[in-house]
């Protein structure tokens, strides 16, 4: 006896930017570099970077914003809020055993929002970071968060970093 059987099926994605329950644009920082070791462990809940910025006068942190989660560009200007988030950092240094400076306000220049364009996946954004007044010794950091979109999700793992910078 012999049995075949045929079928039309009407597949829909179950993951990715055009499946059903997709929240659709997600918007987060970008890697400035490698994720420090033990940095996302289950304790650990932020990405940390640690990065080394030449001594002088001003240093540039350059980190990306990106738009993703779509498979494609924005489809108009997203307006993203950008922030520094001390608690976090406080919280981090508990979590990870870590003894991180915030880096003073009066060291850096941060801009409050930066758009990324329609068209676009992304935009970079340079933190000019005063490297002079480092004390030998002091790791500092910077905990960058997203404060808001006015378009798409703030991601849950990359919408606050911990960079750590030290100089050289």
């Amino acid at each position: 006896m012999v049995v075949t059987l045929s079928s039309c099926l009407k597949s829909k994605d179950l993951i990715g930017p055009d499946a059903p329950n997709s929240i659709g644009a997600i918007i987060e920082f970008d890697n400035p570099d490698y994720i420090a070791s033990g940095s996302l462990t289950a304790s650990v809940k932020l990405a940390r970077y640690q990065l080394t910025l030449p001594k002088g006068t001003a240093s540039p942190l350059k980190i990306r914003v990106n738009y993703v989660g779509t498979g494609k560009p924005a489809t108009s200007d997203v307006t993203v809020g950008l922030g520094v988030d001390a608690a976090a950092l406080t919280l981090h240094n508990t979590q990870a055993s870590r003894t991180y400076t915030l880096l003073p306000a009066a060291w850096y220049v941060m801009p409050a929002s930066v758009v990324i364009p329609a068209g676009q996946a992304g935009v970079d954004i340079t933190i000019p970071i005063n490297t002079n007044n480092y004390v030998t010794g002091q790791t500092y950091a910077i905990p960058l968060k997203i404060t808001s979109t006015s378009q798409g999700t703030i991601s849950g793992n990359f919408g606050a970093i911990i960079v750590a910078v030290a100089a050289q």
